[in-house]
């Protein structure tokens, strides 16, 4: 997923100014609006109500509905986000009702990328809730005529400490909504979370199982049209022209549009009644590409490129110490190449999108990580208002940073803009495959040296890769979202030294899965532990002797940061280790490997149980998961994002791979890009650190170490290094 850059406004107090009472009397509801750090209000003025979503609502009967604003893409964030909100209300979960939010500037930033929706949220939510609980208490004091003091809320009523008399949270709406707005209320001591901390599952989860979950695929206006797109199979590729004389015949086939870009056309889109004339009328488009001389490009040229560039020196992005003197006075030096392939985000759902654009509106319905995005590329094409385009957010079948782009919006939206209708378009699995956007592919020369105490005294590393950030904007510096010169293990070593040189962009990019952390994390838990064998010393131990015994924030510019602290990433190795059984006796053909990293803010430790067999095919038996990521919200949802962060991993780090070939990518479904299967799925067990820390997010932290700890403990088990992904067929 994409990092999310820091919104200063986040800072800002939550307060009487900003923080705005509005109430629906007709009908009994006590309808709380506020403005969120950002600045703007949730709702209008009292009289506005009916028309508009609040934040929070408490009815009769004593339903609270809580607003969803961020898009839910499987990270759980539509149950946990309203769990902040409940937990300092007070209410009884049992009677909570969770809505998804369109996209509304009243909600503030609406998006999911850089695991930032819990940590960002965490403090002005607990005081929406709390604002709340204060106004019921409040009225419940007045109906009883006693000091305030002498109340308090539990699981959706007010109670009096005198007589013991209550009084359900419905039944103090419509006086709740009169009382004056707390300035700064009281939050709950963490001694008094019942919510927080606990297993629910997902809000969802009763209607997913029985299909009643609108994704995007599920989106059916009134008299909606069916879109499919021949796109150019060479990257960068335009329309030199086109015969569409057999589609035009296809029964079902209503039209076929030219896509341009100005004069030039981009590609040609097939509308019709259903997908499966969409589908085999694009089999018989005869379409004449433009494709620049873009066959050049190929796996092996990014591959000549990568080796070019990694044995030559660049401007450094750290130069700590002076790494050439201590490699010369050195005992030993070791050197090695790590290598990561392009990869493919393949979400189960892929990219589709529905709208509808009419002379003075558009409709969009969207299965984005970024409606901000799709609403801002509407805005372009349509020439219509802001207040004009309503996004919808529906939920997605997967994401990883692949949503967070919003080509197939664009696309959707100019269809749409010249149709006036409804338009639905899809995508096909080999769409997703060949016309996506990419994980870089990089190539990391390391080389380190150990001392005559076995200690690293030294550490250079070149790395080359197709940049993230030069794809995405010229602006950004090219390493930005591809290493991080702050992370572990710089700063701990005396002399450090780290290079990067951005190769060709030809390749389209995109944030996928943990950015950077998802390569570096492999390369430096790998050497690491190279350099713990050639120092004859428990890779473990050589950690925890590295990270040092004392307790220290370290500065980190990346995202996740202002600082680091070495004792975390010391304490989920220990508890990792020690859940793992570290060092215990395996059988022939087994062993363990140990990684850890910290990502977008959270501390992550794994030990793979791993054996292979004599034709070299892995079996990864079991990982245990330390974790520390602050308090946790939902331990369900938290126990989910590790374990699935560990499942994709796997699966990546085994078979996932895309190459390019006369500048087309290769692989079309999951035939020839595989994903792991049930049976190669490893048990997985998971250990939170008890933290009073604010929380972090999960949705990426346990990927970046899966490979590294699997990687060393094959190495463990067989003498055998990973230095290059996949390893194809689960083989060594």
């Amino acid at each position: 997923m994409p990092e999310t850059e820091p919104n200063p406004m986040m800072e800002k107090k939550l307060n009487r100014r900003n923080f705005i009472k509005s109430s629906a009397v007709a009908g009994g509801a006590f309808v709380l609006s506020f403005s969120m750090p950002w600045g703007n209000k949730l709702m209008a003025e009292p009289a506005k109500v009916h028309e508009m979503n609040a934040f929070l609502k408490i009815a009769k009967d004593g339903t609270i509905t809580i607003m969803a604003k961020n898009p839910e893409i499987g990270q759980g964030v539509k149950t946990s986000l309203p769990m902040i909100i409940a937990e300092e209300l007070c209410a009884d979960w049992r009677k909570i009702n969770v809505v998804q939010a369109d996209l509304d500037s009243k909600y503030g930033p609406q998006g999911a990328g850089g695991s930032t929706a819990i940590n960002r949220h965490w403090k002005p939510l607990r005081k929406v809730g709390a604002t709340a609980r204060e106004m019921l208490l409040e009225a419940a004091a007045k109906k009883w005529g006693i000091d305030k003091k002498l109340c308090y809320a539990e699981s959706g009523t007010i109670k009096n400490k005198k007589n013991r008399k209550k009084l359900s949270f419905g039944e103090l709406a419509e006086t709740a909504a009169q009382v004056p707005v707390p300035k700064d209320p009281a939050l709950k001591p963490d001694k008094d979370f019942n919510l927080v901390g606990s297993f629910k599952t997902g809000v969802d989860n009763h209607d997913l199982v029985q299909g009643k979950v609108t994704y995007g695929l599920d989106a059916q206006p009134k008299n909606m049209v069916y879109a499919m797109i021949e796109r150019s199979p060479v990257f960068g590729g335009t329309v030199a022209s086109y015969n569409d004389a057999e589609a035009k015949k296809v029964k079902g086939v209503l039209n076929i549009i030219a896509i341009k870009e100005g004069t030039t056309t981009q590609s040609v889109a097939i509308i019709a009644k259903n997908t499966w004339a969409a589908i085999k009328a694009r089999k018989v488009l005869q379409v004449k590409w433009d494709t620049k001389g873009n066959e050049k490009h190929s796996s092996e040229s990014y591959d000549k490129a990568f080796k070019a560039a990694v044995a030559k020196d660049n401007k450094n992005l750290r130069n700590d110490g002076d790494v050439d003197k201590a490699f010369k006075e050195a005992t030993k030096v070791l050197e090695a190449t790590y290598e990561v392939p392009f990869a493919t985000h393949a979400p189960m759902e892929p990219m589709n999108c529905t709208v509808l654009v009419t002379k003075d509106r558009c409709e969009i319905w969207a299965p984005t990580q970024s409606p901000g995005r799709a609403a801002s590329i509407a805005k372009k094409i349509t020439g219509l208002k802001a207040a004009q385009i309503q996004v919808h957010m529906l939920r997605s079948g997967g994401g990883f940073g692949r949503r967070s782009n919003g080509d197939f919006v664009k696309e959707t939206v100019y269809l749409a803009n010249e149709l006036k209708q409804p338009v639905k378009l899809v995508w096909t699995r080999e769409d997703d495959n060949r016309f996506g956007f990419y994980r870089p592919a990089s190539m990391h020369k390391v080389k380190a040296a150990l001392n005559k105490e076995g200690k690293l005294s030294a550490w250079k590393i070149q790395c080359a890769g197709a940049s993230v950030a030069k794809f995405f904007s010229p602006k950004l510096a090219p390493h930005r979202f591809d290493i991080y010169p702050d992370n572990f293990p710089a700063q701990f070593i005396p002399n450090f030294q780290m290079q990067y040189t951005a190769v060709d962009t030809y390749m389209p990019l995109w944030f996928w899965r943990a950015p950077g952390h998802n390569t570096t994390a492999f390369v430096d838990q790998s050497f690491l532990d190279e350099l713990a064998h050639a120092a004859k010393k428990d890779p473990l131990k050589f950690r925890l002797e590295l990270l040092g015994s004392n307790s220290k924030d370290y500065q980190y510019k990346g995202h996740g940061g202002p600082t680091f602290n070495n004792a975390r990433l010391r304490g989920v190795l220990e508890l990792a280790a020690k859940k793992a059984g570290w060092g215990k006796k395996m059988p022939k053909g087994s062993a363990q490997g140990i990684a850890v990293h910290f990502t977008f803010g959270t501390y992550t430790a794994l030990v793979a149980d791993v054996s292979v067999d004599k034709e070299g095919y892995v079996k990864v038996h079991k990982v245990v998961a330390a974790v520390d990521c602050g308090k946790v919200v939902n331990m369900s949802g938290a126990k989910a994002q590790i374990e699935g962060g560990i499942i994709d991993g796997l699966s990546t780090m085994m078979n996932a791979e895309i190459t390019l070939k006369n500048g087309a990518v290769q692989q079309s479904n999951f035939h020839d890009y595989k994903l792991l299967r049930i049976k190669d799925a490893p048990d997985v067990e998971v250990h939170f650190v008890k933290s009073d820390k604010d929380p972090q997010g999960l949705g990426e932290m346990s990927l970046p170490p899966l490979a590294p700890a699997v990687g060393n403990a094959i190495f463990a088990a067989t003498g055998k290094r990973v230095r290059k992904l996949p390893l194809k067929d689960m083989k060594v």
